[in-house]
């Protein structure tokens, strides 16, 4: 069985998400001086178009923000306020976010509220079974 299929089994996941979404992400992204989508983080959305376990969630593209799932691009924008950034959250729990950081090109998990990133041997599958708290 492969990792996807097991945090699929083990988390709620929303159906895949079509072209057309993650190009609109992507455009959203870009007009607010943020990095594109990575493409690992596309290729999973081309499978699910976002997790959730209990209080923590991997974002989808394009999808109306509610208890299970978020948007990444209305996310990010809130987040940093149009100011721009090399980082785009990619999903969070209640004490970590799952972080593209575009510069470095690597993945890492950062504090809430620190914002304090641990990069080492982080990929991406294992940040989002970190995220999901998946065993």
């Amino acid at each position: 069985m492969s990792e996807l299929e097991v945090i699929k089994e083990q988390v709620g996941y929303n159906q895949p998400a079509t072209e057309a979404q993650i190009r609109i992400c992507n455009l959203k992204l870009k007009q607010n001086n943020l990095p594109e989508l990575p493409k690992e983080y596309i290729d999973l959305l081309k499978k699910c178009n976002g997790f959730s376990n209990e209080d923590a969630r991997i974002f989808g593209a394009e999808i109306k923000d509610n208890n299970w799932y978020k948007d990444v691009a209305s996310f990010n924008i809130t987040h940093f306020h149009g100011q721009g950034s090399n980082w785009l959250i990619l999903g969070e729990s209640d004490f970590a976010f799952f972080i593209y950081d575009s510069k470095q090109k690597k993945y890492c998990i950062s504090d809430r509220d620190t914002l304090e990133a641990e990069y080492s041997k982080i990929d991406f599958m294992r940040a989002i079974n970190d995220i999901l708290r998946v065993e």
